[in-house]
C-alpha cells in the first residue's frame, strides 16, 4: 500500500484533532471470510480507548459472534469514525451513506482506487468530491489504518505484535505493508510509539497532514517517516520547519529511483540528481534526518527521542566487555567520522584503579570477562567517564550490558542494578547509549526492564553506529534549518536573460573566470586563432544541437601547430556531421589547452518540487563514473561552499595530493557562487545551468564548459563554452 501520484486529492486537511482518538467506530464491510475483519477486531478488542465497535453488514446479522447492523442509518447516533473495507466499486456509495448518517471521519482500507488505473482514479475522484462537499476527513484509501498507542485505539488491518510499548515516537508510513514491520521492530527493541499512521493514496489526509499533527502532539517527541513522495512541498516545508523550531526531530526514509530525473534533463546533473537526491537535499535543508533502511529509521528515531537536540559532536567513549566488540565499534566509527580520543589524565587514572590489573585501559575499553564476577564494573567505568570526561567526549557507548532473558532467583538484584544504571544515565553529563552486540528481539522480561527504567537500546553495532551518526547529523542540520529564510536580495551585477547571449561574457560578469577563446568559422580562422592564443590548443564544435560535444567527436585536444589545427577542424566537423546528420554546425571554438588539474562539476537545476538546487561534484569524465556529488537548495552562502566541497571524495585532491599545489578554496567558492548567481539571474525559464568542468589548479580556477537548458522552449536551447585539459 503506497501513496499514488497524479490522482485526485481533496484540499489539505491540517486539523486532525480527535481523528486518531475516536470513542465509537464502525467496521463497514465486516464479514466472516475477511482476514482484515479478524485483524481489525483483534485490535479493537485491545483498544482501551474505544467505547463501542459497530459491525456493518447488510446481509448477515452476526459476524464472528457479534451482532451487526445493515447500515449506519440504523443507529440512533452517528459513530465517530467509519473503517471501510469493501470492494472498490462500493466505497464511495458507503461513504456517502455514512456522511448522510452524520459520520465525518473515515479510514478506507479498500484498494483498487487511485492506484488502479483510469477506472480506479475515477472511483477516487468521486470519493474526493464527497469528502470535499461533506467536510470529511479520510485516511486512505489503500491503507492499513493506524495504531494510536497513547490513547489506546487500534484500527489496523495487519498484525500488531503483542507487548507493543507506548512511548514518544510518532510514525507516518506511505507504505501500509511495511508498517507492520516497523511495529515489530519497535516491539523487538523496546521502542515506544505514540502513533503509527499509514496514508496510502492520500485522497484527503496526506503524510504531511499527519506530520503536522504530530508536531503539535504533546505525546510525541520525534517523528519517523517512510516517504515515497511529497504531494505538497510547500506544506511539507512548513511542517518540517515548525518541527525544527519546536525541537522535534523528523527522521525520514525516502525511497524512489532517479529515472525520471535522468529522462528530464540533458545535463550531467540530470543524470545524477533525480527525485531521490533532490528530495534528500531538500529534507536536510529543512533539518530532516535522512536514513537508508527501516532498521535505521526505528533506531535513529528512538535515539533522537532520548536526545532531541542530537549529539553535540562525534567524540566517542566506548565501554564493552569484548575485545572483538571494541574492534567492530572502532571499525564502524572511522568511516562515519567518529573519533575515539584516548583516556587521559584523571579519567585514565581512575579507570586504572577501577579495572582489574590485567585490563588494558584504552578507548575503546574492554572491561574483560571479569564482568561475570563484577557485574557492576561496566557501570562504574561509565560513571567515571561521566565524572571526568564531560569536556572530552560527546557520547558514551555502553556495550557490555547483558539484558536478562527471564527473571531468575536474583531478579531483585538485576532490577536494582538496572535501576542504578538508569539513574547514572540520567545524572551523566555525557550522554550514555546502550548498545547490543548483535540485532535480536528483546525478551519480554528484558522489555519490562527497559520500559520500567526508560532505557533506549541501540540494536547491534552497525545499526547502533548508524543511529549515532544520524543523531550527530541532526545536530549539524538543525542550525541550517533554523537560519533566517527571508527572501534573498535580487541578483545584481550582470545582464543575463533568456535571450541569446555570449556564455563567456555572462560567466565573467557573474564572477566565474573563463580561459580566452576565439570563434572560428573556417580551418584558416582556427589556425590563426590558435597562433594568437598560443599552442597547444583545443577545438570544440559550436552547435546548439550538440549538448555533449565529446560524445560525438566534437572535441579535439592537444593541437600543437597550425597544420594540426587545420586538419583537426575539418575532420571534427565531418565526424560530428556523420554522427548527427542535420545538426547545424557553426564552426569551432578555439581555446588554450590547460594542464592537468582538479575538475569539478558545478550546476543549478530548477527542481519542479523543491526549486533551484546547487550541485557540486567530481567533474570531467569522472562525473557519471564516480557519482560524487553534494546537493543543496539555493541560496547557498559563499562561506558555506568550502564545507560542501569537503564532503566530496575528490576534496582530497583540492587539498594538495602527492605534491600538487593545494587549491585556493576561496577562489573555487567564489566561482561556484558565481554559477549560483548566474542561475538565479537567468530566471524561472531556466531548467539547468552547468559548468563541467570547473578547472582548478592551485590558485587558478576557470570554467571550461558551460551548458544552459531552458524549460519553456519547444527545443532545449544550449550554449557552450569549453576548453580542454591535458
Amino acid at each position: 500500500m503506497s501513496a499514488t501520484k497524479d490522482v485526485p486529492t481533496a484540499a489539505p486537511t491540517r486539523d486532525l484533532g480527535g481523528f486518531f482518538a475516536p470513542r465509537r467506530v464502525a467496521l463497514i464491510g465486516a464479514s466472516e471470510s475477511s482476514g482484515w475483519t479478524r485483524l481489525v477486531l483483534a485490535g479493537t478488542d485491545l483498544s482501551a480507548g474505544l467505547d463501542d465497535v459497530v459491525l456493518v453488514n447488510p446481509r448477515r446479522g452476526m459476524v464472528h459472534g457479534r451482532r451487526t447492523v445493515p447500515g449506519l442509518d440504523a443507529l440512533d447516533e452517528p459513530v465517530d469514525l467509519a473503517f471501510v473495507m469493501v470492494g472498490p466499486d462500493h466505497v464511495a456509495d458507503l461513504v456517502e451513506q455514512a456522511l448522510a448518517a452524520g459520520t465525518g471521519d473515515f479510514v478506507v482500507l479498500s484498494a483498487g482506487l487511485g492506484e488502479a488505473g483510469p477506472k480506479g482514479a475515477e472511483r477516487q475522484r468521486r470519493l474526493v468530491e464527497l469528502c470535499a462537499a461533506g467536510g470529511a476527513r479520510l485516511l486512505g484509501p489503500n491503507v492499513s489504518g493506524f495504531v494510536n498507542a497513547t490513547d489506546g485505539v487500534r484500527l489496523f488491518g495487519l498484525p500488531v505484535p503483542d507487548g507493543l510499548p507506548t512511548g514518544r515516537v510518532g510514525v507516518v508510513m506511505q507504505s501500509g505493508g511495511l508498517a507492520t514491520h516497523v511495529l515489530s521492530l519497535a516491539r523487538s527493541w523496546g521502542t515506544g510509539l505514540s502513533l503509527l499512521a499509514t496514508t496510502g493514496n492520500e485522497a484527503v489526509i496526506t503524510a504531511t497532514d499527519v506530520i503536522d499533527h504530530l508536531v503539535d502532539d504533546e505525546a510525541t517527541d520525534v517523528i519517523a517517516v517512510f516517504l515515497e513522495s511529497v504531494r505538497d512541498p510547500a506544506a511539507f516545508r512548513a511542517a518540517a520547519l515548525r518541527a525544527a523550531e519546536r525541537g522535534k526531530p523528523i527522521v525520514a526514509l525516502h525511497v524512489g529511483s532517479s529515472s525520471l530525473g535522468r529522462e528530464a534533463a540533458l545535463s550531467h546533473t540530470g543524470a545524477l540528481v533525480g527525485d531521490h537526491a533532490s528530495t534528500v537535499a531538500a529534507l536536510e535543508d529543512l533539518g530532516v534526518v535522512p536514513v537508508r533502511s527501516i532498521e535505521d529509521l526505528v533506531a535513529t528515531a528512538a535515539l533522537l527521542g532520548r536526545h532531541p537536540r542530537g549529539l553535540r559532536g562525534r567524540r566517542l567513549a566506548v565501554v564493552a566487555a569484548s575485545g572483538g566488540a571494541c574492534e567492530l565499534i572502532a571499525d564502524a566509527a572511522e568511516p562515519l567520522d567518529f573519533t575515539l580520543p584516548p583516556f587521559a589524565g584523571p579519567l585514565a587514572k581512575a579507570l586504572v584503579e577501577e579495572m582489574p590489573a590485567f585490563a588494558d585501559v584504552q578507548n575503546p575499553l574492554d572491561v574483560t570477562g571479569f564482568v561475570v564476577k563484577a557485574a557492576d564494573l561496566p557501570f562504574a567505568a561509565t560513571r567515571l567517564v561521566a565524572e571526568h570526561g564531560a569536556d572530552d567526549y560527546d557520547v558514551t557507548i555502553l556495550q557490555s550490558v547483558v539484558l536478562p532473558a527471564a527473571p531468575g532467583p536474583d531478579e531483585d538484584v538485576v532490577r536494582a542494578r538496572f535501576g542504578r544504571l538508569a539513574q547514572a544515565i540520567r545524572d551523566s553529563q555525557v550522554p550514555v547509549v546502550l548498545q547490543t552486540g548483535a540485532v535480536f528481539a528483546l525478551s519480554p522480561f528484558a522489555l519490562e526492564i527497559v520500559r520500567e527504567n526508560d532505557l533506549v537500546i541501540l540494536p547491534g553495532i552497525a545499526a547502533g553506529m548508524t543511529a549515532l551518526d544520524r543523531s550527530a547529523r541532526y545536530a549539524e542540520l538543525l542550525p541550517r534549518a533554523l537560519r533566517d529564510r527571508s527572501p534573498a536580495a535580487p541578483v545584481t551585477g550582470g545582464t543575463a536573460g533568456a535571450a541569446a547571449f555570449e556564455p563567456e561574457r555572462l560567466l565573467v560578469e557573474y564572477g566565474v573566470p573563463v580561459p580566452p577563446s576565439r570563434l572560428a568559422r573556417t580551418a584558416d580562422e582556427a589556425a590563426e586563432a590558435a597562433a594568437e592564443l598560443g599552442f597547444p590548443v583545443v577545438l570544440k564544435v559550436i552547435s546548439e544541437d550538440v549538448p555533449h560535444k565529446s560524445d560525438v567527436g566534437g572535441v579535439v585536444l592537444d593541437l600543437r601547430d597550425s597544420d594540426a589545427v587545420r586538419s583537426a577542424f575539418e575532420k571534427m566537423l565531418a565526424e560530428v556531421a556523420s554522427r548527427l546528420p542535420g545538426a547545424a554546425l557553426d564552426g569551432a571554438l578555439v581555446a588554450p589547452m590547460r594542464p592537468a588539474g582538479v575538475e569539478l562539476l558545478v550546476s543549478v537545476i530548477n527542481d519542479p518540487n523543491w526549486g533551484p538546487l546547487l550541485t557540486v561534484g567530481s567533474g570531467g569524465v569522472l562525473t557519471e563514473l564516480l557519482e560524487d556529488v553534494v546537493v543543496r537548495p539555493l541560496p547557498v552562502p559563499e562561506r558555506d561552499i568550502p564545507g560542501l566541497l569537503s564532503e566530496l571524495r575528490v576534496s582530497r585532491l583540492l587539498g594538495g595530493f602527492r605534491g600538487s599545489a593545494p587549491a585556493d578554496l576561496a577562489r573555487v567558492a567564489a566561482a561556484v557562487h558565481g554559477v549560483q548567481r548566474l542561475a538565479t539571474a537567468l530566471g524561472p525559464e531556466l531548467r539547468a545551468v552547468e559548468v563541467n568542468p570547473l578547472w582548478v589548479r592551485g590558485d587558478r580556477v576557470e570554467a571550461l564548459d558551460l551548458l544552459v537548458e531552458w524549460a519553456t522552449r519547444p527545443e532545449v536551447e544550449k550554449v557552450d563554452s569549453e576548453s580542454g585539459t591535458q
